[in-house]
C-alpha cells in the first residue's frame, strides 16, 4: 500500500514534535476525507483519531517523565557535591583536631588511611612503557604462503597412484 503524504490537518495538534509518523496521519486524513463514509472491522477514521490521540498523550506523559528524571537526576548530583563537599570540610577539622591532640595516634592513622585513597586516585594509572611488549605475538600469516623451496614441486604429491 502506498500513501502519499500531505500537510497535517486538524489532527495534528500538538505544538511539539508529532509522535504520530507523517504517513500514519496521511492514511488518518484519507479515512477522514475519501472514505469518511466507509468503515472496515475496527477501522474508521474515528478509530484512526482515537489510537493518534492515545499515542500523543503517552507521549507527553514520557516528556513529562523525562523532565522529571532530568530534574531528580539533577538534585542527586547537587547532593552529591553538597555531600562531598561537606566530607572534604569534615576531614579538613578533623586534621586540625588530630595536630591539637598528638597523643591520638589512631585517629591521625585514620585520617592518613583516608587520604591514601584520595592520593591513589589522583595518581595515573598507567604505567610507563618498558620497552617489552605483552601479551601474544601476532600471527605470522606470511608463513602459508611463502614459496616451497626449490627442487620441491609446486603442488603436491598424490597420496596413492590411480589404477
Amino acid at each position: 500500500m502506498s500513501v502519499v503524504a500531505s500537510e497535517p490537518g486538524p489532527v495534528a495538534s500538538s505544538t511539539v514534535e508529532d509522535p504520530v509518523p507523517a504517513e500514519v496521519r496521511s492514511v488518518i486524513e484519507l479515512f477522514a476525507t475519501q472514505l469518511a463514509k466507509v468503515s472496515f472491522p475496527d477501522i474508521d477514521a474515528g478509530a484512526l483519531r482515537r489510537q493518534a490521540d492515545e499515542l500523543r498523550t503517552e507521549a507527553k506523559a514520557v516528556s513529562r517523565a523525562r523532565e522529571a528524571l532530568d530534574a531528580a537526576v539533577a538534585s542527586c548530583d547537587r547532593r552529591a557535591a553538597m555531600l562531598a563537599e561537606t566530607a572534604a570540610r569534615a576531614v579538613a577539622y578533623a586534621k586540625i583536631y588530630s595536630e591539637a591532640h598528638p597523643d591520638r595516634h589512631e585517629l591521625a592513622g585514620a585520617l592518613t588511611a583516608l587520604a591514601q585513597p584520595a592520593a591513589a586516585a589522583a595518581a595515573p594509572t598507567a604505567t610507563p612503557p618498558t620497552g617489552k611488549r605483552r601479551g601474544r605475538p601476532p600471527k605470522r600469516s606470511a608463513e602459508l604462503f611463502e614459496a616451497p623451496p626449490s627442487g620441491e614441486p609446486d603442488e603436491p604429491a598424490s597420496e596413492s597412484p590411480a589404477s
